[in-house]
């Protein structure tokens, strides 16, 4: 004799089903998901760094990508005898009664279908079933032909869930943040970018000068201007003066090399490629540039002026001698040019 349960046996269109989403599309879902954590990775990275911009974009951007993956990832619904039970994630649920669903709709998003069922107070995206568009799935046919049974509704077309206004509205979004994160504050213009050499710190002008000071004004003290980031140090006494520029990354306002190549370009503080009488002076830092000016006047004095860019340091030379004898002026600019490739290979890149 066999034995009998011990509950009542419900019929079989009210058994309980559990559907999830396919395998295809959790696949997908976990690379999307990977993806985002990358980002927010990323974004710990900027923020470190102090890419402030940058790690704003990356957050966004990855945690966003995260969160549309949870439906696919821990997603699952319920058919229970009385309605249905949405899970969206471990937490938050949905209960429709099957007599308070008013209508079921297929929706399209760009690359999969989903259902949505609609009641007086509110509309609920179903995290199954789902399939790719386009990809037929004779099982996701099954689910909606037995969800629509057990509401007694049958599935009709709805608007995609994808519209016109949905997509001008991301991409409108995704174009601001490209455009903040290229042009306002671009990451790779950081000095903690990987491959990028800057300085951090800068040498004492005034021990650069020393040795050619001691042997042309031994009695002459330096005066010495330690300004942040700018040390200056000259010798009235020969008219010898020497300044560093340390240009450091700031929001808006660009990396610190392509501050010191506007720098070098533009002035002020001295000589620029395009002044008159400036000519290259190859092998001294990333480029350099030198002017001789001479002055009809009974003393003869000459100016010399050195502009250097290494990396993201600029530094600027200026001698003013009085010169005695024809060759006075070349050992001048031979004196000028050894300081500012001296002063030039103290400036130490990390």
């Amino acid at each position: 004799m066999n034995d009998l349960p011990d509950g009542p046996v419900l019929p079989a269109a009210e058994t309980e089903v559990v559907l999830r989403p396919p395998r295809t599309l959790k696949y997908l879902a976990c690379v999307q998901a990977t993806a985002g954590a990358l980002l927010v990775l990323a974004a710990g990275y900027a923020f470190w760094i102090q890419a402030f911009m940058p790690a704003l974009c990356l957050a966004f951007m990855g945690l966003a990508a995260v969160g549309a993956t949870l439906n696919f990832l821990m997603g699952k619904v319920k058919f229970g005898p009385d309605g249905l039970h949405n899970h969206e994630d471990s937490v938050s649920q949905v209960y429709m009664a099957w007599e308070g669903i008013t209508a079921l709709e297929r929706r399209r998003r760009l690359w999969t279908e989903r259902i949505v069922a609609v009641s007086p107070a509110t509309s609920v995206t179903l995290g199954a079933p789902a399939r790719l568009r386009f990809r037929r799935d004779p099982r996701f046919e099954a689910a909606v032909a037995d969800l629509s049974r057990r509401a007694g509704r049958e599935v009709t077309r709805g608007r995609p869930l994808l519209t016109w206004r949905y997509a001008v509205t991301h991409v409108a979004i995704l174009a601001t943040w490209t455009f903040l994160f290229v042009t306002f504050d671009p990451i790779w213009h950081h000095q903690a970018w990987p491959g990028r050499s800057e300085a951090r710190a800068l040498p004492d002008p005034c021990r650069v000068l020393a040795p050619a000071a001691k042997q042309l004004a031994p009695e002459q003290k330096p005066l010495f201007y330690d300004f942040t980031d700018n040390p200056i140090c000259q010798f009235d006494a020969i008219s010898l003066r020497l300044a560093y520029q340390l240009h450091k990354y700031q929001l808006g306002q660009d990396g610190g090399i392509e501050q010191a190549e506007k720098e070098f370009r533009e002035g002020p503080g001295g000589p620029t490629p395009d002044d008159k009488g400036a000519r290259p002076l190859p092998g001294v830092g990333d480029e350099a540039t030198i002017v001789t000016s001479t002055y009809k006047d009974p003393s003869r004095v000459t100016q010399i002026q050195i502009s250097v860019r290494r990396a993201n340091v600029t530094v600027w030379l200026s001698y003013t001698p009085r010169l005695k004898g024809r060759d006075s002026t070349s050992e001048a600019v031979a004196l000028a040019e050894h300081l500012a490739r001296t002063a030039t290979d103290r400036i130490k890149l990390d």
